[in-house]
């Protein structure tokens, strides 16, 4: 009998540290197996303790079933392995939660110690609510005297990265200003227009760009009359002009300002949802998924919903769908794994005709193959792949956005043809061919 249970617990040992887990449903169950090490720092947690104790002795009942289901592969054991596979996802998802809700706990109740403890455990779960981790980050600029955390550290310094790359990676934010004493207005691609009329001034905003700003205004007045109802966000279309107000001058001295700041496309659109773009390589070729969704490295925050495809410097990049091209980069010729080439990756930005832009990044030095104004087709080559700016390998970065306001872009989840079916969560680690 005691022969029997050490033979049964060596069996166990050898699956868990085994280094591969099971192939069968390898998408859904191996993120769950990889977290058991993770949740086990958490164990002398109080809140936690049992619900890990649960988790761990779950997981490894249904890794045994996985190794069982790779050999046995019969309809009835995959579906039964199928349905185990998904409560232990459920627990994953709550054991989760309680974690969360005790970071938050701590930050509440001011224990920073406890705080400390928590969060000092990297895995890609942490700090998966946004919310949890703006509010964990305050906290911890503020504390961090009395104790540092490798793990926050490390995250302060990737916000601050990824902040200085979105507008490579999206689009850049231009700020401009106009002040009444001014005897000059520099026409930029938007631009501010005054024409006065005796004591009335007429105030437009110009934008010259091929494709839809959107615009956000801070004014000010002295001894002016104004109009306190009007909007200071707004949308200006392509080659257009925007009537923005019409001010009275009042008797003695009087004096106006406006700083405004515009981002690339109009914030009411909609993305297209039902799109299914193409992968953005040659037909029947393969490559794989360095950095997918909310990766671990710079697809956070407004970049979260981006691919990066590794793949060797040349290799012949092309439109994952129709667009025209409304801006470009290629004469940079630098490149590394360091902020300070975070604004020098050459890339293609195209217009689609939902309002949304495509953003191809990391572009090869002179590598474009497209000029700002072009019409191109979904499956046209449009550029050469290549390693400039913030990039740790050769790669293509690929994510299509919308500006969310007129200081903010954000990424959107898309869905993507495959020879291996449509692709709506890119995996890190999985190869996918162009269709």
């Amino acid at each position: 009998m005691k022969f029997k249970l050490l033979f049964i617990f060596v069996l166990l040992s050898t699956f868990l540290y085994a280094k591969e887990f099971p192939r069968t449903f390898s998408q859904l169950a191996n993120p769950l197996y990889s977290s058991v090490k993770h949740f086990n720092k958490y164990k002398d947690i109080p809140a936690l303790t049992v619900d890990i104790e649960k988790f761990q002795e779950n997981s490894k009942k249904i890794l045994l079933m996985g190794y069982q289901a790779d050999k046995i592969q019969t309809k009835k054991f995959m579906v039964a392995y199928l349905k185990e596979l998904r409560k232990l996802q459920k627990q994953y998802e709550v054991l989760l939660h309680t974690l969360h809700k005790s970071i938050e706990k701590s930050i509440d109740n001011d224990e920073y110690n406890l705080f400390i403890k928590l969060t000092s455990y990297s895995f890609e779960g942490l700090f998966k609510n946004t919310n949890l981790l703006n509010k964990a980050m305050h906290f911890y600029n503020k504390n961090r005297w009395k104790h540092s955390c490798k793990v926050l550290d490390k995250m302060r310094l990737t916000s601050q990265l990824i902040k200085k790359t979105e507008g490579s990676f999206n689009t850049e934010i231009v700020e401009s200003s106009y002040n009444s004493n001014s005897t000059r207005v520099i026409k930029k691609k938007v631009h501010i227009e005054i024409s006065r009329v005796k004591n009335k001034i007429y105030i437009k905003f110009v934008n010259t760009n091929i494709y839809d700003v959107t615009l956000h205004v801070v004014p000010k007045y002295q001894n002016i009359k104004f109009n306190k109802n009007i909007k200071n966000e707004f949308v200006i279309a392509a080659k257009s002009s925007y009537r923005y107000d019409t001010l009275k001058l009042l008797s003695g001295k009087s004096y106006y300002s406006y700083k405004y700041s515009w981002t690339m496309g109009a914030k009411n659109i909609s993305h297209n949802d039902s799109y299914l773009y193409k992968l953005p390589y040659k037909q029947g070729t393969s490559h794989i998924v360095s950095q997918g969704y909310n990766g671990l490295k710079t697809h956070k925050g407004r970049s979260a919903y981006s691919i990066d495809f590794s793949m060797p410097e040349g290799t012949k990049i092309y439109a994952a769908r129709d667009g025209i091209v409304v801006k470009i980069k290629q004469n940079s010729n630098i490149g590394g794994y360091d902020k300070k080439f975070s604004m020098s990756g050459n890339f293609v930005r195209i217009l689609h005709d939902d309002g949304t832009f495509a953003t191809y990044y990391h572009l090869q030095y002179r590598g474009v193959l497209v000029v700002v104004g072009e019409k191109v087709s979904q499956g046209e080559a449009i550029a050469y792949s290549g390693n400039t700016g913030y990039s740790s390998g050769p790669h293509l970065h690929f994510s299509v956005f919308k500006a969310a306001n007129a200081n903010h872009t954000k990424t959107i989840p898309i869905k993507i043809v495959s020879k291996e079916g449509i692709i709506t969560q890119p995996q890190k680690g999985h190869y996918y061919t162009a269709k």
